[in-house]
């Protein structure tokens, strides 16, 4: 069972999905509705919220879903959230290991993050295509030191075909690659691809590396 906000404005029924998220804090909450408005010209219930967590308030947006739903025993006008604001990044934290080979990777990321989050989503594309770039030269360089000079000067797919003996690394950096160059170019190759799969194919990217430098870390140990 959904569970409900309830107040009344303009001696109107109102029934809200609460925020289930601080955009401010990032935790999960229920928040406390500290008031509400209607702007009637343009048909927007905005709520003010304060969050039990960091005790700081933002605002919910929404609009009617011309929707009227009997939640205890009143019929209520359900409202469709539209944003929260302020919108506030949270930083993506990543393995100290990966830090160590990458950590312009991990800066590019976050700002790719930030942009995304501020729904600048064409800057944020070519972003995470950058961030991809460092991360899978930054890891080949850390495999093969002594090509770096080599690895910095090639095209990306030419290190990664090159490079990389994993064969599921080489063919999500690959995927990534391709998915990442249509977010710079002006015609799309894959139609059926968006920024949400390049984080996809980003992010296992990162586990899998992730995976052998902690393993590289263990075997140190071992053979100490």
């Amino acid at each position: 069972m959904k569970s409900y906000i309830q107040c009344s404005t303009n001696s109107e029924k109102i029934g809200l999905e609460y925020p289930n998220r601080c955009p401010i804090c990032g935790d999960s909450i229920m928040p406390r509705m500290v008031q509400n408005f209607q702007n009637l010209k343009i048909n927007i219930y905005s709520f003010l919220f304060e969050c039990p967590s960091c005790g700081k308030g933002f605002l919910g947006h929404y609009e009617s879903k011309n929707e009227l739903e009997t939640y205890q025993n009143y019929k209520n006008n359900l409202l469709k959230c539209i944003g929260t604001f302020p919108r506030v990044p949270q930083e993506r934290k990543f393995d100290d290991s990966l830090k160590s080979i990458s950590p312009n990777f991990c800066k590019i990321y976050n700002e790719a993050l930030f942009a995304e989050t501020y729904g600048l989503n064409e800057i944020a594309g070519i972003g995470y295509r950058k961030a991809l770039e460092f991360l899978i030269k930054d890891y080949c360089i850390y495999r093969h030191n002594d090509k770096e000079e080599k690895i910095k000067k090639q095209l990306l797919g030419q290190v990664i075909s090159e490079f990389i003996d994993s064969t599921k690394i080489l063919n999500l950096s690959k995927a990534s690659a391709w998915i990442g160059n249509d977010e710079t170019h002006y015609i799309r190759k894959f139609e059926d691809k968006d920024i949400n799969d390049l984080k996809r194919f980003i992010d296992a990217t990162v586990a899998f590396i992730t995976y052998e430098l902690i393993s590289d870390e263990a075997e140190e140990l071992v053979n100490s």
